[in-house]
């Protein structure tokens, strides 16, 4: 995937590289220890339409891009493209085509499916 910012373009990549930067950002703590399940925990953010998680996706996807946009750039990118729904659909099929999202993406869409469920369930009954 790219974007382009000021005329220049960055290839944002979803990969091992992008996973592990979005662990330092987002890790979880519990008792003291701390988990990287940033893209099972932001993911559904993103899926929900949360814009400045798609900012800290597609910034964290420029890691292996020098010159890197800055999170400012990414930011302005963000709030002045065209079709910003085109942008979250590109990013959600990127991770859900690359190794190191794909199973995260496809355990959101069942869990997602599964939740439906239970809510149709609940208004039958």
């Amino acid at each position: 995937m790219q974007i382009e910012i000021n005329k220049k373009k960055y290839n944002c990549k979803f990969g091992i590289k992008f996973v592990r930067e979005l662990d330092k950002k987002f890790s979880v703590k519990k008792e003291g220890v701390e988990f990287g399940f940033s893209l099972s925990t932001k993911l559904p953010e993103l899926a929900g339409g949360n814009a400045a998680t798609l900012s800290d996706f597609l910034y964290t996807a420029t890691i292996t891009e020098s010159p890197r946009p800055s999170q400012d750039e990414i930011d302005d990118y963000i709030d002045n493209v065209e079709n910003i729904e085109a942008v979250f659909d590109e990013v959600l099929k990127e991770l859900e085509e690359s190794n190191a999202g794909k199973l995260a993406v496809r355990t959101l869409k069942q869990n997602l499916a599964e939740q439906i469920s239970l809510e149709t369930e609940a208004d039958g009954n």
